[in-house]
């Protein structure tokens, strides 16, 4: 059986006919228990809220009763991402939409990964909604994003020695670098030393003449700017502390937390720590669901282990699930 991703492997189809039976079976049964004891009024809404669970339980956490008991998790195809809201509608409509047409149509769906010769098994409506299901080993099953995690004693990962390049990632290549840590973003004005005149590093030259007093690197304390690609942007004193997540918790008292915007909560609440001692910077990946990663200028991305505390070298960016962003030291403020 050929390895798609680190995730898993193509489920086998026997096994995801398997699982599919039992999330069906379940919708009949509480369906039919509710017609008997009610109306099949009430037992065609129980059915229809049945079938809502489901979808949501694929879209967010890629499983479904059936898949759990058979080890399956449905991804996305070109990373093993939960598909999300919109993919795991398509995939369910057009299984629902068989069944429809004909009851047996709805096995028909799932079986016809067996159709399919790229060796990743993927059904009809894998293909039309950009998803595939994995065989997930159990000592690799992706840990819930809401649940509490206690992380081991953190391991220190050099990005340039112990850390080996997984992949090239031709989208990560093509996003903006990251500006280096140190780059004047404002205008600073040096010590003046006797005898010497002040050095003064100057705006671009298009940029009009400050009118306010600069500030000189000891007077204002540095900043950190975090970027991301979806143009939100924070900005924080040094030293700090900080934790993104759709809704991180602080670790530490002074913790500075970043909510990341994710309208389709990929994000763990709680996703990946930053410590910045004003010169350099570590990151460390808080047991996240959907992973965290490191882009290097050429665009090799190199995967973070959980709790572990990984040097973050000068134009790395960093991605949480599907979103990254990038770090600037300012120096002498804000700006």
């Amino acid at each position: 059986m050929t390895q798609l991703t680190p995730f898993g492997a193509p489920a086998t189809v026997g096994v995801r006919v398997g699982a599919f039976s039992v999330d069906a079976a379940l919708v009949v049964i509480v369906s039919v228990a509710a017609s008997l004891l009610a109306s099949p009024v009430l037992g065609a809404a129980v059915a229809a809220e049945a079938l809502l669970g489901l979808w949501i339980l694929q879209a967010r956490r890629g499983l479904t009763p059936g898949a759990l008991l058979f080890g399956l998790r449905t991804a996305r195809v070109e990373a093993p991402v939960v598909p999300g809201a919109g993919r795991a509608f398509v995939r369910g409509l057009l299984v629902v939409m068989g069944g429809v047409v004909l009851l047996a149509g709805a096995w028909v769906v799932v079986a016809s990964a067996a159709f399919d010769k790229s060796g990743r098994r993927r059904s009809w409506a894998d293909r039309a909604a950009g998803t595939v299901l994995l065989a997930v080993p159990r000592g690799k099953q992706a840990p819930d994003a809401d649940e509490p995690r206690v992380l081991s004693e953190p391991t220190v990962q050099r990005t340039g020695a112990s850390r080996e390049p997984l992949r090239m990632d031709a989208s990560a290549a093509a996003l903006p670098l990251a500006p280096a840590w140190d780059a004047p973003i404002i205008a600073i004005e040096a010590p003046s030393v006797a005898g010497e005149r002040p050095a003064t590093v100057a705006p671009e030259p298009s940029a009009p003449a400050p009118t306010a007093p600069v500030r000189t690197p000891g007077v204002g304390r540095a900043q950190l700017l975090v970027v991301f690609d979806t143009g939100q942007r924070e900005q924080f004193d040094l030293p700090a502390a900080v934790n993104f997540g759709r809704a991180p918790v602080a670790d530490q008292p002074n913790d500075v937390l970043i909510s990341v915007d994710d309208p389709d909560r990929l994000i763990s609440k709680t996703h990946l720590r930053l410590e910045h001692d004003g010169e350099t910077a570590w990151v460390t990946d808080a047991g996240s669901t959907n992973g965290s990663e490191l882009i290097d200028d050429d665009g090799t991305v190199h995967v973070l282990r959980p709790g572990s505390r990984t040097l973050l070298e000068e134009g790395t960016r960093v991605r949480l699930s599907e979103r990254v962003f990038t770090l600037s030291r300012l120096i002498g403020g804000p700006v």
